[in-house]
């Protein structure tokens, strides 16, 4: 593939190729190597939504950590209280709520990527800097989030698990499931990110070590068999 670009890649996508003969990139072509990213997802068929698409909010620059050297790849889900649907708007909530004013507010939104109900790739926080989507794990680490609750009702051993438990025995919840299309785009991308970085790892955030709070549901039942799924498919490691 040739997007004009010296150097832009950290890794060597042919077949027997090792990480010792991945191309460093230089600092000042990371922002191509963005670019080159999503013109890869456009070039694979899958639409991309950049962060002014989805009018995201100004990040705290100031404060945010470059990061470049990817290893590993964290399957989220949005959380109990989301579900499929306009996927801008559940990002601005997201990003609002990471954003806040408690004192350990994020200085972005801290997936890299999410993926709708439909298929769509949307940019989070810019590739160039380190997420904040896994606790005390982020170092070389690019986070994904699947735009809905992936979560069965029982999960979580809580008052808000207790409470979903109870209105799906009434039939009011309905049980989470991760249509073909967004299946197809997470593989995708998964595949995209792999040509760019050299990817060895792939957990959902529940598997990283240390863990807390939200943090050891997801990204659900279900989304953590989809990424078992996805290990066994393209051989990549658990964390």
């Amino acid at each position: 593939m040739d997007y004009n670009v010296e150097h832009w890649t950290s890794a060597c996508s042919a077949i027997g190729s090792t990480k010792d003969q991945a191309v460093e990139i230089k600092v000042n072509n990371r922002a191509a190597t963005r670019q080159a990213i999503i013109n890869l997802v456009h070039v694979r068929g899958l639409n991309f939504v950049t962060r002014s698409d989805w009018a995201a909010h100004k990040n705290r620059s100031e404060r945010m950590v470059d990061d470049w050297n990817y290893s590993k790849i964290a399957i989220h889900h949005a959380g109990r209280s989301f579900s499929c649907g306009p996927a801008a708007l559940q990002l601005k909530e997201i990003q609002e709520m990471q954003m806040g004013k408690r004192a350990a507010a994020m200085d972005d939104i801290g997936y890299h990527y999410a993926l709708d109900c439909f298929g769509n790739v949307f940019e989070g926080r810019d590739i160039r800097f380190k997420g904040e989507s896994v606790h005390n794990y982020n170092t070389g680490v690019i986070g994904i989030a699947l735009l809905e609750n992936l979560s069965a009702p029982y999960e979580g051993n809580d008052g808000i698990a207790a409470i979903r438990t109870l209105l799906d025995r009434v039939g009011f919840i309905q049980r989470p499931k991760i249509v073909e299309r967004q299946q197809q785009s997470l593989r995708t991308l998964i595949d995209v990110l792999s040509e760019f970085f050299f990817i060895e790892t792939l957990g959902g955030h529940r598997e990283f070590p240390g863990q807390s709070g939200e943090g050891k549901i997801c990204p659900g039942n279900v989304g953590l068999a989809l990424v078992q799924e996805l290990r066994r498919a393209t051989g990549l490691n658990a964390p």
